[in-house]
């Protein structure tokens, strides 16, 4: 397997460590590559190569913008999200200490802060959540969804955001509903039939734009009220779109009615009439089934991780972003457009956009898809919600022993190791750190962990 920074003709940052290097390798071949991965992925050697962080621009800028801005980033646990983020790994909130029983050698890591805000935490939240959307995921084929909203609505869905997300969530569910209902009415009622679905919301695309869009994983099975799973997977797409328009257009204008005033509450109407005359047939809805031929875990576990990573982390990867100028405050990212998926002449692709913008506006970018404190982008629906949890256990996708093993890799030196190709608590002299809770410091650690 290639890890990041693990050329040796070309990442040489290691090199200036010859001494460390040197006594690595004389405990061996796994010690010798661990300390020269070890120095070519830390911090000072990955910004020489340059890397940008969205951790030092937040350092360097957010109390600027927060003092700027204060009267747009009043949405619940906002600030606390990202006031966590800037104070990730700072030792003043508590860390822990590690020294080697053979040598001085030591490491201290600093708390880490939870906020999905952060690419590294961010990255062990979308871990622990594929984790448990797995624990739940049975043995059968499964199928993926993706709803979106018109763009012409799409700026309601950020003045009234916690309430129109909601409603996007329940629209998906209410299309479900309706298209098993439609297949068979009386037996739908009678049998008490749900399907079952897990669906994650994404508030953004490759251009960092508001796009808020719903990706469902779904059984091709639904459940009756004698507790048997049934083969469903025949999916009737246009009445799907139909279904979601309609459900959508109603709650966003009963959320309107009941809390907006008289003269919004018309222009809303009159926008959604509009809106249903210009979507006759309903919203766009992909839906792809899975090859046969491929492996049902592989397949699910795969596409879990792909949906969980957009609802766990910022709107951009850091990869993405080519420059921070100080001097100027600019921040130069790049995207490559969806558009150009589906093409295969290179001639007729937009090909890679590159961005350079005021420093302000990239960070708004990227505060603007911070959830609210509380809000959950993941939910289960039917027979994956938690009212069956239990009444549903037979043909898991997966066994508590490799649930067990998903869980361990989530522990943040395992996490470097599988990431990066290293394990930060291996010593030089090839024996292992242990925790010194009398030299660590616990600092504030009802907020940090």
């Amino acid at each position: 397997m290639h890890y990041r920074n693990s050329d040796l003709r070309i990442n040489r940052y290691f090199t200036k460590f010859k001494e460390d290097i040197n006594e690595a390798k004389k405990h061996g071949k796994e010690v010798f590559y661990n300390e020269i991965r070890k120095k070519n992925n830390c911090y000072h050697a990955r910004k020489l190569q340059g890397d940008v962080y969205i951790k030092d621009i937040f350092i360097r800028y957010w109390p600027e913008f927060k003092e700027r801005h204060a009267d747009r980033l009043q949405r619940p646990g906002l600030i606390e999200s990202i006031d966590k983020f800037v104070g990730c790994h700072n030792f003043e909130n508590g860390f822990l200490y590690y020294e080697c029983p053979n040598c001085n050698e030591f490491y201290v890591m600093g708390f880490s802060c939870h906020s999905r805000m952060c690419p590294s935490c961010g990255k062990k939240y979308k871990d622990q959540r594929t984790i448990k959307v797995s624990e739940k995921c049975l043995r059968v084929p499964h199928r993926q969804f993706v709803f979106t909203v018109p763009y012409q609505l799409r700026k309601y869905f950020r003045l009234y955001r916690k309430p129109l997300l909601n409603a996007l969530f329940k629209s998906v569910d209410d299309a479900f509903n309706a298209l098993l209902k439609n297949h068979a009415p009386i037996a739908y009622r009678k049998e008490k039939r749900r399907l079952g679905h897990i669906d994650f919301l994404h508030t953004f695309g490759r251009d960092m734009k508001w796009h808020p869009h719903i990706h469902v994983l779904i059984a091709e099975r639904y459940l009756n009220n004698m507790g048997e799973l049934k083969k469903y997977d025949y999916f009737h797409f246009d009445f799907l779109r139909i279904a979601f328009r309609n459900s959508l257009f109603n709650n966003i204008y009963a959320y309107f009615k009941a809390n907006r005033p008289v003269r919004e509450q018309r222009e809303m109407y009159l926008l959604l009439k509009k809106l249903r005359n210009k979507y006759e047939l309903g919203y766009y809805v992909y839906g792809r089934k899975f090859s046969e031929s491929k492996s049902t875990t592989k397949d699910i576990t795969d596409l879990v991780n792909y949906i969980a990573r957009y609802a766990s982390h910022p709107p951009i990867s850091e990869r993405r972003i080519t420059k921070c100028d100080i001097e100027n405050r600019t921040v130069t990212w790049f995207f490559d457009p969806h558009e150009d998926d589906d093409i295969e002449d290179e001639e007729m692709k937009q090909g890679r956009q590159y961005v350079t913008e005021d420093v302000f506006k990239f960070m708004s970018r990227l505060v603007m898809h911070v959830a609210d404190k509380g809000f959950q982008q993941i939910r289960y629906y039917g027979f994956y919600s938690n009212k069956f949890k239990g009444k549903v256990t037979n043909g898991l996708l997966f066994s508590d022993e490799e649930l067990k093993r998903m869980a361990n890799d989530t522990i943040w030196a395992n996490g470097l190791r599988k990431s990066f190709g290293y394990d930060p608590l291996l010593c030089k002299c090839g024996n292992y750190m242990f925790l010194n809770p009398g030299l660590s410091c616990y600092g504030k650690k009802q907020d940090f962990g």
